[in-house]
C-alpha cells in the first residue's frame, strides 16, 4: 500500500513537510528566487563564454562574466514578474484567501469594505464611484511595499490553493471514472 503523503512527492519542499517540518513563505521565495537568477546566470553565462571563445579572439572569460550579469538580471525580473502573476492571480480568484494571508501571515490588513465575494463589477457597468475596490486594485493601489507583502503572502498560500486545486481535479477524474461524464 503506497502512502498518500509519499505519492504526491513534489520535490525538496515535500520531503522536508514529510520530516515534520514547514517551510517559511520567506525562505521558499528566497530558495526559488536564488535557483532562478542562479540558473539563468550561469546557462547565459556559459553560452556566452562559449561563444566568445569560439568565434572572437577575447577568450571566454569576459563573454561568461558578462553573460552571467546580463543571465543574472534576467533571472531575477523574470522570477519577479512571475511571483508578481501569481499573486495578482490569487488575488482576482482567491481574494479571501489572499486577505486571511495578509492579515495573518504578514500583519497587513485590508481595509474592511473591499470586494472580497466578487460582488464588485469590474467590467464597468456599475459606476466606479459606487464599486467596490477590489483585493487586486487595493495592492496595486498601495506600491511596491504592499506588492511584496502580498507576494510573500501568496507565497504562503500557495499549498492551500494547490491542494484546493489537486481536490477539484479528483472530483473531474472521478466523474471520468464513474462513466458520469
Amino acid at each position: 500500500m503506497v502512502d498518500s503523503d509519499a505519492a504526491h512527492f513534489d520535490g525538496l519542499s515535500s520531503l522536508i513537510t514529510l520530516g515534520g517540518f514547514a517551510i517559511p513563505a520567506r525562505a521558499r521565495f528566497v530558495a526559488k528566487f536564488v535557483g532562478s537568477s542562479l540558473f539563468s546566470s550561469l546557462t547565459l553565462g556559459l553560452v556566452a563564454g562559449q561563444t566568445g571563445a569560439v568565434l572572437f579572439s577575447c577568450g571566454p572569460l569576459i563573454p561568461f562574466m558578462a553573460g552571467s550579469c546580463i543571465g543574472y538580471t534576467w533571472g531575477c525580473i523574470g522570477y519577479w514578474r512571475q511571483c508578481k502573476n501569481m499573486t495578482m492571480t490569487y488575488a482576482k480568484s482567491y481574494p479571501k484567501i489572499l486577505a486571511h494571508s495578509l492579515c495573518t501571515n504578514m500583519l497587513l490588513v485590508p481595509p474592511k469594505d473591499l470586494a472580497l465575494d466578487g460582488s464588485s463589477d469590474v467590467n464597468g457597468t456599475i459606476k466606479s464611484t459606487d464599486r467596490k475596490m477590489t483585493l487586486e486594485e487595493w495592492i496595486v493601489e498601495g506600491g511596491i511595499g504592499r506588492l511584496s507583502y502580498a507576494i510573500l503572502a501568496a507565497q504562503s498560500c500557495e499549498e492551500d490553493i494547490q491542494e484546493m486545486h489537486k481536490s477539484e481535479r479528483q472530483k473531474i477524474v472521478d466523474k471520468y471514472s464513474d462513466g458520469k461524464e
